[in-house]
């Protein structure tokens, strides 16, 4: 910035888009929060995700607005410290388990029997290689994502 004209004419177009904007960049109520989740998925897909794209830094900002919104609440900080702490392979087994409408006994030809597989489940039993290949194959996913 070389003199104050130009940082005066910045600072008004600032204040103007912030104007605009607000709602979706200072969220306050449930209201803003729907619109900011409106105009996000609107950017997100009017967009392409190019480095050059100068709208990203806008997405960005909107998506921190939503990320400080929704951690401002104790049952969602809650349910955040627990999907951080759910195992990945556990995760991914009960989506493949809910997607295809599966009882455990329908997973014994690749992980065995129904106990083994609620143990797992449970927590009390992992997940072996052997498992993880048969239940990408059958269900063509990536052995990564039980990682």
């Amino acid at each position: 910035m070389t003199n104050t004209a130009e940082a005066k004419k910045l600072t008004d177009s600032f204040f103007s888009f912030y104007e605009q904007a607000n709602q979706v960049i200072d969220i306050k109520t449930e209201a803003d929060y729907e619109n900011a989740l409106d105009f996000i998925e609107f950017l997100m897909t009017t967009n392409e995700d190019k480095a050059d794209n100068p709208v990203l830094p806008l997405i960005d900002i909107v998506a921190v607005s939503i990320e400080k919104y929704e951690n401002s609440f104790e049952d969602m900080q809650e349910f955040m410290r627990e999907v951080d702490a759910l195992d990945p392979a556990v995760s991914t087994l009960r989506v493949i388990i809910d997607q295809n409408h599966l009882t455990y006994s329908d997973l014994k030809e690749e992980i065995g029997s129904k106990s083994l597989v609620s143990q797992i489940i449970n927590g009390t039993k992992n997940l072996t290689r052997n498992h993880i290949a048969k239940l990408s194959k059958r269900f063509h996913v990536s052995p990564e994502l039980f990682f």
